[in-house]
């Protein structure tokens, strides 16, 4: 008797579609100058949000300087989206971390510099993983108001920043040292609002 076999392909593999890298172009769409005092400001967003310089320092840089709101914004309204960044050649204390990579770090380059820290911030600098597009600084869930600070907590988005500080926010819930996400717990991470994913991330793997 013969006995015929039939050979059946094995049906195709599913594999998973390669992660885009995130690629920040090395200069802003628009040249920005950090601006020093009033007299070479030019706001980057009328209408939404200006700096406050802080006078004492003359025509120095000041850590004192600081955000302010140009009208009062609901809780969650957008800010302003991450539209002018650009690649940030070193981690330092102007940078922002966007991803788990020791390069993952940009630039602002526009009055979203001025934003202070605060362990009770007021806005959120929400950064989705690979989707720079969407990037954006949006208010808190308490709203803000004419003429509030606008601040954000930094390690929502830095997990060892390169240069630490000791607050001085004045909030009930200050946590004294900043120095990263790397030294807080994730609870202490949660309670202030928005962690990133990259955060998540690296604290997982902690």
């Amino acid at each position: 008797m013969t006995v015929t076999v039939n050979h059946v392909a094995p049906a195709p593999v599913a594999t998973a579609a390669p992660v885009k890298a995130v690629v920040l172009a090395a200069d802003a769409p628009v040249a920005y100058d950090k601006p020093y005092n009033n007299e070479t400001y030019k706001a980057t967003h009328p209408g939404r949000f200006h700096v406050v310089f802080d006078q004492s320092a003359g025509a120095g840089e000041s850590y004192s300087s600081k955000l302010v709101a140009d009208r009062d914004y609901a809780p969650g309204e957008t800010l302003a989206l991450l539209d002018n960044k650009s690649a940030a050649p070193v981690k330092a204390y102007s940078s922002v971390q966007y991803g788990a990579g020791p390069r993952d770090h940009l630039e602002l380059n526009s009055d979203l510099l001025f934003m202070n820290h605060s362990c009770a911030p007021t806005v959120e600098v929400s950064l989705p993983a690979r989707q720079p597009e969407r990037w954006e600084a949006r208010v808190g869930p308490a709203g803000v108001k004419k003429g509030g600070d606008l601040t954000f907590f930094y390690p929502s988005t830095e997990w060892d920043m390169a240069q630490g500080f000791t607050c001085s926010c004045g909030a009930k819930n200050c946590l004294g040292k900043i120095n990263g996400a790397k030294y807080l717990t994730l609870e202490q991470l949660e309670e202030r609002g928005l962690v990133n994913e990259h955060i998540r991330a690296l604290k997982a793997g902690q």
